[in-house]
Formats: C-alpha cells, structure tokens, sequence
C-alpha cells in the first residue's frame, strides 16, 4: 500500500486459490487410496446430522494425559447402506483414461434405473466374463453407488449417486469383489472399524458475497484516511497496469469443497438408535434413524449436508483399537452409544 512505511503480511491464504463456488452439494473426489490389503470400496457416504461433546480415555502412549478422560468434539453422521448400481473398468494410454466395460446390475428398480440410465437387459454375467479376458487392460475398477437420503430421516427422495474407485488387491481380486456386491447393499461397518481414520470431504457452509474484511482479514482503514474503510488502499502499481490475483478482493464466500484428512473413529453403530438421539432430536435434522458413524472433531458442512468418507490417503502408521468412550454429551442430555466391536480396558 502506498501509504505504508513498513511491510505487512498479506490477507488472506492462496492456499485454497480460486475460491470459486462449487457447482453441486454433493463433492468430487479427485484422489483415491490404494493402501488396504483386501478389495472394497475406498469411500462411503453419510450425512451430517451433528456435534456432541465426547469424553473418551486417552490411549496415546505418548502423551502426559494417557489413560485419563479427554474432552473433545464429536460428529455424529448418518450413514445409511448404499446399493452397488454397477462398477466400470478403466484403462490408460498415453496418460488419459478410457472406458473398458461398464457392467449394471439386472435387480435395480425403475427410481434407480432411471437414474443411471441403464437399460433393462444389462446381461451383467456375460459382460463380467467378458470383462476377465481383458483385465490386462484395466488399470482400476470403479463402483456406482446409490444412497436414498430418505433412509436417514431426510425429506428428500431422490437417491445421490456417486463413483467410488476399489482399492485393496490384484485386479482379479478387486473383480471378484464386485461381482459378490453388485445390485447388493454395502454398510458403513463392512468398510470402517472404530479406532480407524478417514478423510472427510464435503461442501462447506455457504455465506454468499462478502468483502476483503470478512473474506480475507484485511484491516480496515482510519475513517479520515480514506472514502473506503473496509477495501484494500491499492490494488496494482501503474505498471503493470493489472491486478493480480493474490489482491485480496470481494466474492464468494464459503460453499467450497473442503478435506479433513485423518479423522478419528468414535463409534460405528449399526441400525436405527434411539438411544444416541438426544431429547428434541439434533437441530435441523431430528432423529438418527439410519446406521451412524461418530469421528472426533468437526467436518466441513451444514447440517444434512452429504459428506464423503473416504480410507486415508495417508494412514497412519499404529494399531487400530478402539476408543473407550465414556459419556457422550447433545444439549445438556447425554446420550448413550452401542458400540459394534468390543472395547478393550484401559491400562
């Protein structure tokens, strides 16, 4: 800026440049993990339904608070299964990817049919022999899955439709696995353990136009300095006569798509749960009438917003156990958890 005698820090991070609206509410995942030892899918969805106050035991070896309560956020999504419409093999030359066989299952109703655009006689059995003659030209497998909102409490019934790449195994392995799951239903428990991590990727909360003040932390001005008290006092020197684009300036803010790399596993349950929703039911969602998934901390979204849990892309290195839970806290009632896998004592 003209008027300054020192240097300043810049406003705002180029970090997450252009800070562009996304075009839909459910995200696209660019990046796959490849790090699991069997065949599954490597990402599944879930909707956000809220926060609690978790209090689990503390069981990093490391640490001064080892084996005494920790208290931390916690957010509890609804993840209802998902139906394995049809899977599609890729292959690549010269650095671009191609489509080998798409192959749909023959037990899908007309919503869903519709939907994809499958037609009705897809001879899945013929296609999938087909499909193993030519595996030498198949770089990865890629599953279509369906999720209906309306299966975790939502009023929308049009179900979401998503492509998730396998991960895990040779290619003769990862054919076979979908082959036993097409036109079948997938829980969250078949892919995720408590104690594990995921990476949460989902479109943040949109807060439409605002200014370089809110949109970048630019500091205002004095009130007799200038006409302008919440713009940037330079944009760009005479020459170049242009503005670049690390100039803080107004647009879009929020409903970005957004990753939460590594985030823990609380708790998997499995069926409808009274007992996790708290008195009133979660605000702006209700009840958790779905299979549901708790993972410390916060992930990116409003509330009922579709959120991708995706294996991480960079897993970490320890054992997975899972975490003693001892009070889990909504609005001043607490809610008790029914945990699948076993939990092991504290030392």
């Amino acid at each position: 800026m003209g008027h300054r005698k020192h240097n300043a820090p810049r406003r705002g991070s180029l970090a997450f440049y252009p800070r562009a609206r996304h075009q839909v509410f459910i995200p696209h995942v660019r990046n796959w993990t490849n790090k699991v030892e069997r065949p599954t899918i490597s990402g599944f969805p879930a909707f956000k339904a809220g926060m609690v106050q978790a209090i689990t035991i503390d069981d990093r070896e490391r640490t001064p608070n080892f084996g005494r309560p920790m208290f931390s956020s916690a957010t509890v999504l609804a993840s209802p299964p998902v139906t394995v419409c049809a899977f599609r093999a890729y292959g690549e030359k010269q650095g671009r990817k191609f489509v080998v066989a798409d192959v749909f299952a023959e037990n899908l109703d007309e919503v869903l049919r519709e939907r994809i655009g499958c037609l009705k006689n897809t001879n899945a059995e013929h296609k999938t022999e087909a499909l193993s003659k030519q595996l030498g030209n198949v770089t990865a497998f890629a599953a279509l899955i369906a999720v209906n909102p309306s299966e975790a409490g939502l009023s929308n019934t049009i179900p979401q439709i998503q492509e998730v790449y396998v991960a895990g195994g040779d290619k003769k392995g990862q054919l076979e696995y979908l082959k036993s799951v097409l036109g079948k239903q997938v829980k969250c428990s078949d892919l995720f353990k408590a104690g594990g991590y995921v990476d949460a990727i989902a479109v943040t909360k949109g807060k439409g136009f605002e200014g370089p003040v809110t949109r970048f932390g630019v500091k205002r001005k004095q009130h007799k300095s200038r006409k302008s008290v919440r713009a940037v006092g330079v944009i760009s020197p005479w020459h170049p006569a242009t503005v670049m684009y690390t100039v803080p300036r107004a647009g879009q803010m929020g409903f970005h798509q957004r990753v939460m790399k590594n985030n823990r596993i609380l708790a998997i349950g499995t069926g409808p749960q009274g007992a996790l929703t708290p008195a009133g039911g979660y605000l702006h969602f209700g009840e958790i009438k779905s299979d549901y998934i708790i993972v410390r901390g916060s992930v990116p979204g409003p509330t009922k917003r579709l959120v991708d849990l995706r294996m991480p892309i960079y897993p970490r290195r320890q054992k997975v156990t899972p975490p003693r839970i001892v009070e889990l806290n909504s609005g001043g009632s607490v809610i008790q958890v029914s945990q699948t896998q076993p939990v092991s004592p504290t030392k």
